[in-house]
């Protein structure tokens, strides 16, 4: 079986033991290979090579952000160091476009999230890739990453960001940030986060330019001075936390700062101290 298989015009399908064998006879069954950054950084340039979109000047036009998708074990095998194996494969895809000659449409992204479905297995992933245009924001702080959605995603309804009426500083318990806004949470205040919707609650949090996978009452955020309770109502989409999936009804507390992946990793958010 291939190592990278196309699943769509966006999506690819990733079998690391393949890729690491490439071309290696054995002579007997091999363990299971571990899934390292040097194996994700080789199956985002094959995944990037795959691209055949040019623009008017005829230079080839590669995806800018590549979300990839991990089976939860192999996503847990990187631990605290998601944040920074995401930077290095950013490094390792920049010199890819430099050896392509190729034009980008914005900066380049990688965005990891663990599967929370639990339809991986080890040694397997998706990789979603698209064109997403950078827009023009602070840069982030140090141990956090910007994120983008993909361009897919449904126009965003008018509606207000943010609808948390205490935002001082002194109260505020941390922040929350996605591709199109940031949010300040008030500490111990319980607050619910979704897609934007007429008649929206109080203590609301609408997430601007997510897709209909995105419900609007997709989870809720209780800010401690230890981190925070985060919780999955019954009959939302899927949320991840920090890799670990919750179930419907589920709540978890974690300490900051800590990625939070809706819907199998449509929109990812990340969460951290005011």
């Amino acid at each position: 079986m291939a190592a990278i298989t196309a699943d769509g015009a966006h999506q690819f399908r990733v079998r690391f033991d393949a890729l690491a064998r490439r071309g290696i006879a054995l002579l007997r069954r091999p363990e299971r290979v571990r899934v390292d950054p040097y194996l994700i950084g080789r199956a985002l340039a094959e995944v990037m090579a795959a691209c055949t979109f040019r623009a008017a000047s005829g230079r080839t036009l590669l995806w800018n952000e590549y979300r990839v998708i991990l089976s939860r074990a192999d996503f847990e095998s990187l631990g605290v160091l998601s944040h920074a194996v995401e930077r290095d494969l950013c490094t390792v895809l920049t010199r890819e476009v430099a050896k392509r000659k190729a034009d980008l449409v914005g900066e380049l992204r990688v965005i990891t999230v663990a599967d929370d479905a639990d339809e991986l297995s080890p040694g397997h992933a998706v990789v979603r890739p698209a064109f997403v245009e950078t827009r023009r924001a602070a840069h982030p702080a140090p141990g956090q990453t910007v994120l983008h959605t993909d361009e897919r995603r449904a126009a965003p309804i008018a509606a207000p960001t943010l609808l948390v009426p205490d935002t001082d500083r002194r109260k505020a318990g941390c922040v929350l940030r996605w591709p199109d806004g940031t949010a300040t949470l008030a500490m111990g205040a319980t607050t619910i986060v979704g897609r934007a919707h007429p008649g929206s609650p109080a203590h609301f949090v609408a997430l601007d330019g997510a897709s209909t996978k995105i419900n609007k009452q997709h989870l809720t955020i209780t800010p401690s001075p230890h981190g925070a309770t985060i919780t999955r109502p019954d009959g939302a989409n899927p949320v991840s936390v920090g890799g670990r999936a919750l179930e419907p009804g589920g709540a978890t507390e974690t300490t900051l700062p800590v990625k939070i992946a809706l819907s199998k990793g449509d929109l990812v958010l990340v969460l951290s101290r005011a």
